[in-house]
């Protein structure tokens, strides 16, 4: 009895406002409650992805080290220039790998993601053209990795009066990145909502997992625990949680596993990859304070000194997405639903999926077919690209973009499978009505943190 008066105690409002370490103490018990956990439906592989990964056994230090000095030293990003919620790209950016101003093009993504992670570039096409039309100018092939940026922007003043180039973050909300990411907020969460910013009790409570499972360093096992921890959490304190097909199942999960497979280092020890807690901090820009607390700095993303990517003949594909997120879907069906609460905190109410794809996907199991998983994340980018562009362009300017669909958007999801014949899926706007979550947000400060 005592016990439960002394927590309801420290529940009290003016004591959180009073002594702020209690609101921290009262947000690591929930955390901790959290991490009591709830089994994998079927275990998330070891080596998710294609199973040649898990036989790879070479390592090269001359090809796979990646250099961090000369043109590629760690420099913090100067005034004007822009860091959002990818931790990769971010660091990237620091390093000289992608531009350092963070306005990203096909062919600095195509190149400079391979030369800093492995990403082969058969996920970077699909990638860096999605994110393009969703979040940038496909005119001019330009998208910001953060915020809205001008630089963006291929057709000047008249540009800015007819659309507004979202970037990744902010504005960008459920078009590439979404709720319950690793460590970024929810856009449209009470608190902590800052989809640009990284939070260090999401990042402790990825840590304090991965100690408790394998006794200190990040494995995709843990990763996939985490993300259906993530979801469960933003259930349960976002009355405005939702999860659309590509943004909130595909890339949500697609990011947990870059977090490993793009970030880990490796050795001849270790040629498959190991992530240690000290390596994730330098990528998610993270310092410790004297009490051993998480710092984090925005936009101080970098690569460590003597940390090797994966191989070439190793490298993380599109085809590894597909298979790692639909195993996710095996493993943790309800993190793969779509839908999302309805105003209020575990309130979650999910799409029936037979209805939003024709019967192409019938039930949230039909996803755990990377065949299938492809075609019903293709189906969803070509239902919701349209709609989005709709949203922000008019006139000539929005036909030349819808043009631009079939010559240069098509073209790229064919990396996501043979697909032929599938019906045509419904975009957000019309599935969405219901969940104040999938509104688009449009007014306000373009840029609410730096």
């Amino acid at each position: 009895m005592v016990g439960k008066q002394f927590v309801a105690l420290l529940g009290s409002p003016l004591l959180v406002a009073g002594f702020p370490h209690i609101a921290e103490m009262l947000e690591k018990q929930k955390m901790q409650e959290r991490q009591v956990g709830v089994p994998a439906l079927v275990p998330f592989p070891e080596f998710p992805g294609s199973p040649a990964h898990a036989l790879y056994d070479k390592f090269d230090p001359g090809s796979q080290r990646v250099s961090t000095s000369g043109e590629h030293e760690f420099r913090a990003p100067g005034p004007g220039d822009i860091r959002g919620p990818c931790a990769g790209l971010n660091a990237a950016a620091n390093h000289g790998y992608l531009p350092r101003d963070g306005i990203a093009t096909a062919e600095s993504v195509n190149t400079g993601l391979w030369e800093a992670f492995g990403l082969d570039k058969t996920a970077t096409l699909f990638l860096q053209t999605a994110t393009m039309f969703f979040d940038g100018d496909p005119i001019s092939g330009r998208w910001s990795i953060g915020y809205h940026s001008d630089e963006t922007n291929s057709l000047g003043l008249l540009g800015d009066l007819l659309g507004n180039q979202t970037g990744i973050c902010a504005y960008g909300h459920l078009k590439t990145e979404a709720d319950a990411s690793i460590t970024r907020g929810d856009w449209l969460a009470p608190e902590m909502n800052s989809n640009c910013a990284s939070y260090p009790v999401f990042a402790q409570e990825l840590l304090d997992l991965a100690k408790k499972r394998t006794g200190g360093n990040i494995t995709p096992q843990v990763l996939a625990e985490h993300s259906y921890n993530r979801k469960q959490y933003s259930i349960a304190n976002n009355p405005n949680y939702f999860s659309p097909p590509y943004a909130g199942v595909a890339f949500t999960f697609g990011a947990h596993m870059f977090a490993f497979e793009l970030l880990a280092n490796h050795s001849a020890e270790e040629p498959r990859g190991f992530l240690t807690p000290e390596v994730f901090e330098s990528f998610f820009s993270y310092t410790r304070d004297e009490n051993d607390q998480l710092v984090f700095t925005y936009g101080h993303e970098r690569i460590p000194d003597n940390w090797y990517k994966r191989a070439d003949d190793d490298a993380w594909t599109l085809s590894d997405i597909l298979i790692s997120t639909a195993q996710q879907c095996a493993s943790y069906p309800s993190a793969c639903q779509v839908g999302g609460n309805t105003g209020e905190v575990n309130s979650f109410s999910g799409v029936n999926v037979g209805d939003l794809s024709g019967g192409l996907i019938n039930s949230v199991e039909d996803l755990s077919d990377p065949a299938r998983m492809g075609c019903f994340i293709r189906q969803a980018i070509q239902a919701d690209v349209p709609s989005f562009l709709d949203k922000v362009f008019n006139g000539a300017t929005l036909n030349t973009l819808l043009g631009l669909v079939d010559t240069m958007l098509t073209p790229a999801l064919q990396g996501l499978g043979a697909c032929e014949g599938i019906p045509a899926g419904r975009s957000m706007f019309e599935y969405g009505s219901e969940y104040p979550g999938a509104k688009i947000v449009q007014e306000g400060p373009r840029n609410p943190y730096k």
